[in-house]
């Protein structure tokens, strides 16, 4: 019976999807578990994962250079090996290695076709690119039909572009089809269509539906460790999802509690250099900022910021929110202690290396003035001032927004440089920064 009301919730019958209770949710997934136990092959390791990884990549250049990319035996050590990246989120390499596949794969017609697509779609979707991806899962739809796991993923992606209506849509149909095959794929599309409804109602700052949503899908998923033996990734994602709500309603101590047990589960499943868990460290930054610990608040934006340096898939506006987060853990804190930022000065200059490849404009310019800032608070005006000369060039030509209070800014900062206004110092740095 339970099966049915969620069935008919997400066929929109008069138990409307809004209205039905989150014991459903529970009640069905009871009864779901019985069909299932040992749901994966094994556990998340990375220590593994990594072996594995080695091993493949010779396999598949190996085999690149015997056979070619498109044989059969190739292709077939390429997606196993794809599934490895994905999970260790080495878009870069998958990217160099889609430019072979898919021409290779598009001619078949047949499941590496299939697998191609799922492929160019994934990592379209890590990369942040996601009106590609969701073209590309339309496409899939439009060629395949539609199976749990690809309503799930669409949701998600629509999600994602803030479009919570068409969403819903898509997590419906999910919540549909996996009343229709019962088998453990439909299992993880039941988790993750609950994490799916907890963005929903974030975005429409419901925060007691999101949490119990939340909540759900974190239930969901330990329950799922408990029966296999194992905990996984998915896990820490819905602690996250949990520990972000209970931020904004100002549950501090569960929010932090929920944000350490994700960071544990990333280091372990994923490696401690995962850009999972960049996230993590952000969210500890914000937590401890909020309970005004500053120096917890530095040392976790501080690691999300060297994180974000390094990842393959570069998110300028996420580098400039941690950094802004990092200063507002230093800033009228008391007294500046000018040497601890030449402690970020690495960091920041492996973030200058990577902006300089993107297109300038007043996007890269915000940052040049950004990392000069850091410069010169960390007394070090001469790596500074040319980078101050390069955000007011560049922000000087940016006719989308205002930005000449920027550049007053950048101009106040080089002429405190050239030392025109050293007189000023401390309370002149904490007016313009």
């Amino acid at each position: 019976s339970n099966l049915k009301q969620l069935t008919a919730a997400a066929h929109g019958t008069p138990m409307a999807a809004a209205t039905w209770t989150w014991m459903a949710w529970m009640a069905a997934w009871l009864l779901l578990a019985c069909v299932a136990s040992k749901i994966d092959e094994g556990p998340e390791l990375v220590s593994k994962q990594l072996v594995e990884e080695a091993a493949l990549e010779a396999t598949f250049f190996d085999f690149k250079e015997k056979y070619g990319v498109a044989d059969m035996r190739t292709l077939e050590v390429f997606f196993k090996l794809f599934d490895l990246w994905i999970m260790l989120y080495r878009l870069n390499k998958i990217d160099e290695a889609l430019t072979e596949v898919l021409p290779a794969c598009r001619w078949r017609q047949d499941d590496f076709t299939i697998k191609a697509k799922q492929a160019l779609a994934f990592t379209r979707w890590k990369q942040g690119r996601h009106r590609e991806a969701l073209a590309h899962f339309h496409d899939m739809e439009g060629s395949l039909g539609k199976t749990s796991a690809l309503c799930e993923n669409i949701g998600h992606t629509y999600n994602a572009l803030g479009m919570p209506k068409e969403a819903e849509h898509y997590f419906n149909q999910s919540l549909a089809l996996v009343t229709v095959k019962l088998n453990n794929e439909s299992l993880d599309n039941l988790g993750g269509s609950m994490l799916g409804f907890a963005g929903i109602y974030e975005k429409r700052e419901q925060w007691p539906e999101a949490r119990r949503a939340a909540l759900d899908a974190y239930n969901f998923y330990t329950a799922r460790d408990l029966d296999r033996g194992w905990a996984s990734s998915l896990t820490a994602k819905a602690a996250m999802a949990l520990s972000k709500i209970d931020l904004k309603l100002g549950n501090l101590q569960e929010a932090l509690k929920k944000t350490e047990e994700a960071v544990s589960l990333f280091k372990s499943t994923s490696g401690s250099d995962s850009p999972l868990l960049s996230g993590a460290y952000k969210r500890l930054g914000e937590i401890y900022t909020r309970k005004e610990m500053w120096v917890e608040a530095r040392d976790f934006f501080h690691k999300a910021y060297k994180l974000e340096a390094i990842k393959d898939a570069f998110d300028l506006v996420e580098i400039v929110v941690i950094h802004q987060g990092l200063m507002d853990a230093h800033l009228g804190r008391g007294p500046l202690q000018r040497t601890v930022f030449k402690t970020y000065f690495r960091t920041v200059t492996e973030v200058l290396k990577r902006v300089k490849s993107l297109k300038q404009d007043g996007n890269t310019g915000a940052y040049y003035k950004l990392a000069a800032e850091m410069f010169v608070l960390g007394d070090d005006c001469k790596a500074g001032l040319p980078l101050l000369s390069m955000a007011v060039s560049l922000l000087m030509a940016e006719s989308s927004i205002d930005t000449k209070p920027m550049v007053k800014s950048s101009r106040d900062l080089i002429s405190y440089c050239k030392g025109e206004t050293k007189h000023l110092e401390e309370q002149f740095l904490k007016n313009e920064l």
